[in-house]
């Protein structure tokens, strides 16, 4: 085990300017002069930010031969993230790393950490969004420091570990502490302060653990979970947030899974265009996060060792196209809502053939299935609780006498313990096989929710197999959603949460444990994209009217109800497009919506409300409003005039919401403001409208 004391005593020095580029950050917003001084005192700062500000990424036409013009040109948040980077660089190359390829990398995920962290920063109304920003330049100062200091044991272990948390654990049973916690170490060690290196000791934590943190924690957190977590086991697809990061980014801010999304694409351009003007080496033809642990493909090496049929039959797995297609498809798109409704990060769906000779599974990215067992008894924890039809668990302690497959369980899914459930619908016949891959941690967090797995694997059967059960199912079918998807899982649970009391039900359990789970399920449909919109675009919503209908809806469902809230919608059939970005209004009223339904938990009333466009101001604007009779917003809140602060609903509650909704409102040109009594709380919205339509005098 590597001495602590040995490695500070082994760390490179901060670069000088950095400190004081950092603090002239804390400036206030108008005051330029700190950051021009703080700048102007570094030469090397100096010509780097300069360089960059002339580049082709970012310059505007006429050059900038001072740092004044630099400011003036391209602001003061892009000069800041130019400045700080620029001071960093000298700190990285200190470390004369042999393995440069590394490194690379090591930038690659440093700049998506840092963007992705300043822009939630941002959007949160954090109070010094460039601490941010250097923290999420930090994340990796640990792994930095071991791979200086002790290569010989520690390169192989980054060529061994398939993700960061992989790793985490290997550097805890080798070292005693994770490169998190010595990263904050290091940064405490340069006396950057005690928020700065929680924040790097925090990014690995789960969400549960920091989501009641300082907001700094938070931030680096989500950032590092959208921007390093792999997304697919297939080398080649398309950046992108998986259930992982759209549960967190839900959890810990409360943010859709549009806006997210929006957040995690744009990272991508800008890392290009930071590291272009700066001249710092990426991974050649990349533009998504770097692989989490050593160079090679953490997802290529999970998805090779998945690809293994069975070869004594080798002929199961030739399923027709159209088939296959529509099994892949409900597979993945029940993985998806387990992740969402469990939060478990690793499962597997094993679906059984037409005549029930064999078991298939599919991964991500893949368009064949990944793995294809005979069911033959002994051969595996899967195919023999098929057989049995019957809920087996195995342990890692155990896994040295498992059957092979089972041990290439364990490993794909970084797993402790498996858990394996049959699929059976109404009529007994089993469609296929569950299978959980926890952590011990998990597992415990889990224990008190597996009632209610055998009664969600029913409904994943009846949807897998297009079986209807009953009038809510019925229902279901009616509204069109497509069997399989995941928004008829969850609702499909829902209705199982409700039945929880039922005695023909599998999830006995007591009233609080129902409404708990019901609640649980209800944020989750909060969050679930528009099945209307289409990926990668937010335009202005075609129709006001109906997105309110839609967010309402939803509310309605997953909130009101299960309060005895009566929501009202009051809306103008005047029905005035606007210029309003979809993703940012979704997310503006899902907040609003949230907070009236929160405010008033035992019964209440709610009413949304549109009008005709107005002139307000010269402006072209559509009127918004969200009511309720809750007993009004705390008075610290309304003094803060709705940026961030403690929430005062208890646990699970981020505090961040109405910030949020202020700083989107700013964005998109939104005039906000709120009257708040003892008898209710009132937020009005003018939007600005679509110039073509006429408006009301």
């Amino acid at each position: 085990m590597t001495n602590v004391n040995t490695v500070m005593q082994g760390l490179p020095s901060l670069p000088r300017a950095l400190t004081a580029v950092l603090d002239a950050t804390r400036a206030n917003e108008a005051d330029f002069q700190p950051l021009t001084r703080a700048i102007e005192q570094d030469a090397d700062i100096s010509s780097r930010l300069l360089q960059a500000a002339n580049s082709p990424f970012y310059s505007r036409g006429s050059p900038c031969r001072t740092i004044d013009r630099a400011l003036f040109s391209l602001g003061l948040d892009t000069v800041r993230s130019l400045a700080l980077t620029a001071a960093i660089q000298p700190l990285f190359g200190a470390f004369r790393m042999r393995h440069r390829a590394y490194l690379r990398s090591v930038w690659q995920r440093a700049l998506t950490c840092a963007g992705l962290a300043r822009s939630l920063a941002t959007l949160t109304r954090y109070r010094h969004p460039e601490e941010a920003y250097l923290a999420g330049l930090l994340i990796d100062i640990g792994r930095l420091v071991r791979l200086t200091q002790d290569e010989g044991h520690y390169w192989p272990l980054l060529q061994t570990a398939v993700d960061d948390w992989h790793l985490m654990a290997i550097e805890q049973e080798t070292y005693g502490r994770h490169y998190g916690e010595l990263g904050g170490d290091c940064l405490a060690a340069w006396g950057l302060g005690p928020p700065l290196a929680d924040a790097v000791r925090g990014h690995l934590d789960p969400v549960s653990r920091v989501c009641k943190g300082h907001h700094l924690v938070k931030l680096v957190n989500l950032a590092h979970t959208l921007g390093c977590l792999p997304t697919t086991l297939s080398p080649t697809a398309e950046p992108e947030c998986n259930e992982v990061a759209l549960a967190a980014a839900d959890t810990l801010f409360g943010l859709n899974e549009g806006l997210t999304r929006e957040l995690r694409s744009r990272a991508d351009h800008d890392i290009r265009r930071m590291a272009g003007a700066l001249e710092i080496d990426l991974p050649a033809g990349t533009t998504a996060a770097a692989p989490v642990a050593g160079t090679h493909d953490c997802a290529q090496g999970d998805a090779g060792d998945l690809r293994v049929h069975d070869v004594s039959e080798p002929n199961r797995s030739d399923v027709g196209g159209a088939q296959t297609a529509g099994l892949r498809a409900r597979c993945l798109s029940a993985r998806r809502a387990l992740s969402l409704t469990f939060g478990v990060r690793h499962s597997l769906l094993f679906l059984a053939d037409a005549d029930q000779q064999a078991v298939c599974t599919w991964v991500e990215g893949q368009e064949t299935p990944a793995l294809t067992l005979p069911l033959l008894p002994g051969r595996s924890l899967v195919t023999d609780t098929l057989l049995d039809r019957a809920t087996l668990r195995h342990e890692v302690t155990r896994a040295d006498r498992l059957p092979p497959i089972d041990q290439q369980l364990l490993r794909l899914c970084q797993a402790e313990r498996l858990w394996s459930y049959p699929l059976l619908a109404d009529s007994g016949r089993p469609s296929g096989v569950l299978i959980l891959g926890l952590s011990e941690h998990e597992a415990e967090h889990l224990q008190a929710r597996r009632d209610f797995i055998p009664a969600l694997t029913g409904e994943i059967a009846r949807a897998l197999t297009g079986t209807p059960r009953g009038a809510a199912s019925r229902s279901i079918h009616a509204q069109g959603h497509a069997a399989g998807t995941p928004i008829e899982l969850i609702r499909n649970y829902l209705n199982v949460l409700h039945r929880g009391l039922d005695p023909d039900t599998e999830a006995r359990l007591e009233p609080d444990l129902v409404k708990a789970e019901i609640d649980h399920v209800g944020r989750i449909l909060l969050r679930l994209r528009d099945p209307d919109a289409t990926p990668g675009e937010d335009r202005g919503p075609a129709s006001l009217n109906a997105l309110v209908r839609q967010i309402a809806d939803i509310v309605d469902t997953s909130l009101c109800r299960t309060r005895n809230i009566r929501l009202y919608l009051d809306l103008s059939p005047a029905d005035p497009p606007l210029t309003v970005p979809a993703n940012h209004l979704r997310q503006i009223l899902t907040n609003l919506l949230k907070n009236a339904a929160e405010a008033q938990p035992r019964g209440g009333e709610i009413i949304v409300a549109t009008q005709a466009p107005t002139t307000i101001g010269g402006n072209r604007m559509v009127p918004l409003s969200v009511a309720d009779r809750g007993p009004g917003l705390p008075p610290e809140v309304q003094a803060a005039a709705v940026t961030p602060a403690a929430s005062t609903k208890g646990s699970g509650y981020s505090g961040h919401g109405l910030s949020i909704v202020k700083r989107l409102s700013e964005e998109v040109r939104a005039q906000l403001s709120f009257t708040s009594t003892s008898v209710g709380t009132r937020f009005d919205l003018a939007l600005p409208a679509s110039p073509t339509e006429p408006t009301r005098p």
